[in-house]
Protein backbone atom coordinates (compact mmCIF):
# COMPACT_ATOMS: atom_id res chain seq x y z
CA UNK A 1 0.00 0.00 0.00
CA UNK A 2 0.76 3.82 -0.45
CA UNK A 3 -0.49 6.61 0.57
CA UNK A 4 -0.14 9.87 -1.69
CA UNK A 5 3.25 11.23 -0.96
CA UNK A 6 4.38 8.47 1.32
CA UNK A 7 6.51 5.51 0.23
CA UNK A 8 5.21 1.93 -0.19
CA UNK A 9 4.63 -0.06 3.02
CA UNK A 10 2.99 -3.03 4.49
CA UNK A 11 1.59 -4.72 7.64
CA UNK A 12 4.46 -7.55 9.13
CA UNK A 13 4.13 -9.57 11.63
CA UNK A 14 7.87 -8.98 13.45
CA UNK A 15 9.86 -10.05 16.17
CA UNK A 16 10.99 -7.65 18.82
CA UNK A 17 14.83 -8.78 18.80
CA UNK A 18 14.58 -8.10 14.91
CA UNK A 19 14.23 -3.88 15.38
CA UNK A 20 16.95 -1.35 15.38
CA UNK A 21 17.23 1.64 16.81
CA UNK A 22 19.50 4.25 14.94
CA UNK A 23 20.91 6.76 17.60
CA UNK A 24 22.20 8.86 15.49
CA UNK A 25 19.02 10.56 15.34
CA UNK A 26 16.75 8.81 17.86
CA UNK A 27 15.94 9.90 21.45
CA UNK A 28 17.54 7.41 23.98
CA UNK A 29 14.81 5.24 25.54
CA UNK A 30 12.59 6.41 28.85
CA UNK A 31 11.75 4.05 30.79
CA UNK A 32 9.43 5.97 33.08
CA UNK A 33 7.48 6.21 29.80
CA UNK A 34 7.49 2.48 29.01
CA UNK A 35 6.01 1.90 32.56
CA UNK A 36 3.18 4.17 31.75
CA UNK A 37 2.65 2.84 28.52
CA UNK A 38 2.60 -0.98 30.55
CA UNK A 39 0.57 0.47 33.25
CA UNK A 40 -1.98 1.82 30.14
CA UNK A 41 -2.05 -0.81 27.90
CA UNK A 42 -5.00 -1.13 25.73
CA UNK A 43 -4.71 -3.28 22.68
CA UNK A 44 -7.20 -1.35 20.73
CA UNK A 45 -5.18 1.47 20.56
CA UNK A 46 -1.88 -0.02 21.02
CA UNK A 47 0.54 2.35 18.58
CA UNK A 48 2.04 -0.16 16.41
CA UNK A 49 5.58 0.54 15.41
CA UNK A 50 6.99 2.28 12.03
CA UNK A 51 9.87 0.54 10.79
CA UNK A 52 12.13 1.28 7.65
CA UNK A 53 13.28 -1.50 5.58
CA UNK A 54 17.18 -0.47 5.10
CA UNK A 55 20.02 -1.76 4.16
CA UNK A 56 19.06 -5.17 4.87
CA UNK A 57 17.58 -4.28 8.70
CA UNK A 58 14.51 -3.16 9.90
CA UNK A 59 14.70 0.17 11.65
CA UNK A 60 12.18 1.76 13.80
CA UNK A 61 12.08 5.34 13.30
CA UNK A 62 8.65 5.91 15.31
CA UNK A 63 7.68 3.03 18.20
CA UNK A 64 10.92 2.02 20.15
CA UNK A 65 8.77 2.89 23.42
CA UNK A 66 5.51 1.02 22.60
CA UNK A 67 8.43 -2.04 21.15
CA UNK A 68 9.80 -2.37 25.03
CA UNK A 69 6.06 -1.81 26.47
CA UNK A 70 5.24 -4.99 24.15
CA UNK A 71 8.20 -7.24 25.72
CA UNK A 72 7.05 -6.39 29.22
CA UNK A 73 3.69 -6.73 28.86
CA UNK A 74 4.63 -10.39 27.34
CA UNK A 75 6.83 -11.19 29.85
CA UNK A 76 10.18 -10.67 28.13
CA UNK A 77 9.60 -12.57 25.53
CA UNK A 78 10.46 -12.42 21.92
CA UNK A 79 6.65 -12.40 20.83
CA UNK A 80 5.57 -11.24 17.32
CA UNK A 81 3.89 -7.36 16.63
CA UNK A 82 2.22 -6.12 13.98
CA UNK A 83 4.83 -3.65 12.16
CA UNK A 84 4.18 -1.01 9.42
CA UNK A 85 7.11 -1.74 7.10
CA UNK A 86 7.89 1.18 5.10
CA UNK A 87 10.66 0.55 1.53
CA UNK A 88 12.69 2.67 -0.13
CA UNK A 89 13.15 5.04 2.86
CA UNK A 90 16.81 6.73 2.95
CA UNK A 91 18.52 7.47 6.23
CA UNK A 92 17.83 11.28 5.71
CA UNK A 93 14.04 10.73 5.09
CA UNK A 94 13.62 8.14 8.03
CA UNK A 95 15.38 11.51 10.20
CA UNK A 96 12.26 13.69 8.41
CA UNK A 97 9.51 10.91 9.47
CA UNK A 98 11.15 11.02 13.23
CA UNK A 99 11.22 14.94 13.52
CA UNK A 100 7.54 15.31 12.03
CA UNK A 101 5.87 12.06 14.13
CA UNK A 102 3.19 13.18 16.15
CA UNK A 103 -0.39 11.77 17.46
CA UNK A 104 -0.31 9.36 20.45
CA UNK A 105 3.32 10.13 20.93
CA UNK A 106 5.12 12.21 23.13
CA UNK A 107 6.25 15.59 21.31
CA UNK A 108 9.80 15.21 20.31
CA UNK A 109 11.68 18.01 22.23
CA UNK A 110 13.48 21.10 20.37
CA UNK A 111 16.62 19.47 21.28
CA UNK A 112 16.25 16.11 19.86
CA UNK A 113 14.18 18.13 16.47
CA UNK A 114 17.19 20.03 16.39
CA UNK A 115 19.88 17.21 16.72
CA UNK A 116 17.94 15.06 14.04
CA UNK A 117 18.20 18.10 12.18
CA UNK A 118 21.93 18.33 12.93
CA UNK A 119 22.43 14.72 11.66
CA UNK A 120 20.41 15.10 9.01
CA UNK A 121 22.53 17.89 7.66
CA UNK A 122 19.48 20.32 7.96
CA UNK A 123 21.33 23.53 6.09
CA UNK A 124 19.58 26.02 8.34
CA UNK A 125 20.66 23.97 11.66
CA UNK A 126 24.28 23.33 10.37
CA UNK A 127 24.75 27.07 9.73
CA UNK A 128 22.85 28.05 12.99
CA UNK A 129 25.45 25.26 15.01
CA UNK A 130 28.61 26.46 12.59
CA UNK A 131 27.99 29.80 13.12
CA UNK A 132 28.23 29.17 16.88
CA UNK A 133 31.07 27.77 16.63
CA UNK A 134 32.45 30.77 14.85
CA UNK A 135 31.60 33.02 17.60
CA UNK A 136 33.54 30.60 20.29
CA UNK A 137 30.31 28.30 21.23
CA UNK A 138 29.28 24.93 21.19
CA UNK A 139 26.29 23.96 20.47
CA UNK A 140 25.68 20.05 20.14
CA UNK A 141 22.67 19.98 21.89
CA UNK A 142 23.78 17.96 25.19
CA UNK A 143 21.96 19.22 28.10
CA UNK A 144 25.51 19.70 30.22
CA UNK A 145 26.22 23.28 31.22
CA UNK A 146 29.52 24.50 30.28
CA UNK A 147 30.93 28.09 30.06
CA UNK A 148 30.75 27.77 25.92
CA UNK A 149 28.23 25.54 25.74
CA UNK A 150 24.69 26.83 24.63
CA UNK A 151 21.58 25.05 25.98
CA UNK A 152 19.03 27.14 25.51
CA UNK A 153 18.55 25.64 22.23
CA UNK A 154 15.11 26.92 21.56
CA UNK A 155 16.12 30.58 22.33
CA UNK A 156 18.71 30.10 20.30
CA UNK A 157 17.09 28.88 17.46
CA UNK A 158 14.37 31.84 17.86
CA UNK A 159 17.09 34.13 17.53
CA UNK A 160 18.70 32.15 14.63
CA UNK A 161 15.60 32.35 12.66
CA UNK A 162 14.34 35.83 14.17
CA UNK A 163 17.90 37.57 12.93
CA UNK A 164 19.02 36.03 9.86
CA UNK A 165 22.53 34.06 9.16
CA UNK A 166 24.42 37.37 9.42
CA UNK A 167 23.32 39.25 12.49
CA UNK A 168 22.98 36.30 14.23
CA UNK A 169 26.50 35.46 14.24
CA UNK A 170 27.42 39.45 15.21
CA UNK A 171 25.23 38.84 18.09
CA UNK A 172 26.66 35.94 19.24
CA UNK A 173 30.15 37.42 18.55
CA UNK A 174 29.32 40.36 20.60
CA UNK A 175 28.32 38.34 23.60
CA UNK A 176 31.41 36.49 23.32
CA UNK A 177 33.84 39.45 23.12
CA UNK A 178 31.89 40.98 26.07
CA UNK A 179 31.64 37.93 28.11
CA UNK A 180 33.50 35.08 27.18
CA UNK A 181 33.87 32.35 29.46
CA UNK A 182 30.75 33.26 31.39
CA UNK A 183 27.86 30.87 31.55
CA UNK A 184 25.44 33.33 32.10
CA UNK A 185 26.30 35.28 28.86
CA UNK A 186 24.86 32.55 27.13
CA UNK A 187 21.79 32.03 29.24
CA UNK A 188 18.77 32.21 27.86
CA UNK A 189 17.77 35.62 29.56
CA UNK A 190 20.50 37.17 27.98
CA UNK A 191 20.26 35.19 24.41
CA UNK A 192 16.22 36.81 24.54
CA UNK A 193 17.14 40.39 25.34
CA UNK A 194 20.35 40.60 22.70
CA UNK A 195 17.82 39.04 20.42
CA UNK A 196 15.03 41.31 20.77
CA UNK A 197 18.30 44.19 20.95
CA UNK A 198 19.27 43.33 17.38
CA UNK A 199 16.00 42.79 16.28
CA UNK A 200 14.87 46.48 17.28
CA UNK A 201 17.90 48.66 16.86
CA UNK A 202 19.57 46.78 14.03
CA UNK A 203 21.74 49.34 12.20
CA UNK A 204 21.00 52.23 14.83
CA UNK A 205 24.01 51.32 17.25
CA UNK A 206 27.68 51.14 17.00
CA UNK A 207 29.13 47.51 17.76
CA UNK A 208 31.87 48.53 19.61
CA UNK A 209 30.16 51.05 21.84
CA UNK A 210 27.74 47.86 22.71
CA UNK A 211 30.41 45.51 23.50
CA UNK A 212 32.58 48.28 25.52
CA UNK A 213 28.94 48.65 27.10
CA UNK A 214 28.35 44.99 28.10
CA UNK A 215 31.92 44.78 29.74
CA UNK A 216 31.21 47.34 32.27
CA UNK A 217 28.48 45.21 33.68
CA UNK A 218 27.95 41.22 34.65
CA UNK A 219 25.43 39.31 32.65
CA UNK A 220 24.38 38.20 36.02
CA UNK A 221 23.48 41.50 36.71
CA UNK A 222 21.25 42.30 33.98
CA UNK A 223 19.32 38.66 34.12
CA UNK A 224 18.88 40.22 37.88
CA UNK A 225 17.36 43.67 37.14
CA UNK A 226 15.68 42.00 34.25
CA UNK A 227 13.67 39.96 36.20
CA UNK A 228 12.70 43.28 38.27
CA UNK A 229 11.53 44.58 34.98
CA UNK A 230 10.04 41.86 33.36
CA UNK A 231 6.50 43.14 34.50
CA UNK A 232 6.87 45.03 30.97
CA UNK A 233 8.04 43.32 27.97
CA UNK A 234 11.75 42.50 27.04
CA UNK A 235 12.99 43.12 30.78
CA UNK A 236 16.33 41.69 29.39
CA UNK A 237 16.68 43.57 26.59
CA UNK A 238 15.51 46.92 27.99
CA UNK A 239 18.44 46.43 30.72
CA UNK A 240 20.82 46.28 27.87
CA UNK A 241 19.93 49.65 26.25
CA UNK A 242 20.34 50.93 29.65
CA UNK A 243 23.53 49.78 29.89
CA UNK A 244 24.18 51.23 26.27
CA UNK A 245 22.65 54.48 26.74
CA UNK A 246 24.89 55.67 29.42
CA UNK A 247 27.33 58.17 29.01
CA UNK A 248 26.24 58.43 25.31
CA UNK A 249 25.06 61.35 23.55
CA UNK A 250 23.05 59.49 21.29
CA UNK A 251 20.74 57.42 23.25
CA UNK A 252 18.60 54.69 21.95
CA UNK A 253 14.84 54.72 22.51
CA UNK A 254 13.46 52.12 24.96
CA UNK A 255 10.29 52.72 24.13
CA UNK A 256 10.68 51.04 20.65
CA UNK A 257 10.98 47.84 22.26
CA UNK A 258 7.79 45.72 22.10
Amino acid sequence: MKYPNGHEFEHRMLLPSQLKVDRTYQRPLEQARVNRIVKEFDGDIFNEPKVSYRDGQLWIFNGQHSTAAWRIVHDGKDEPLDCKVYKGMTWLEECEAFIKQNGFDKDVTVNEKLAAGLNARKPEVVDMVDKAKLAGFVVDFSQSKTPTRIVATSTLLRAYNQLGSDDYLDMLTAISEAWYGDMDAISMQILSGMTAFYRTYGGKFKREDLVASLKRVQPFEIIRNGKVAAIKKNGYARQIVDTYNKRRHYRLDSTLLS
